[in-house]
C-alpha cells in the first residue's frame, strides 16, 4: 500500500505542476502552444 501512495503523491505533484503551468499561461493574452 505505500508503494501506491507514493505513485499518488507523484501524480499530485504532476498534476498540480500541469495545473501552475496552464494557469500561466491562461494569464497570458496569448498563451503558447506547445504539443
Amino acid at each position: 500500500a505505500a508503494c501506491r501512495i507514493i505513485i499518488l503523491e507523484d501524480q499530485l505533484e504532476e498534476a498540480q505542476r500541469i495545473n501552475a503551468e496552464y494557469r500561466r499561461a491562461a494569464e497570458r493574452p496569448n498563451p503558447p502552444t506547445e504539443p
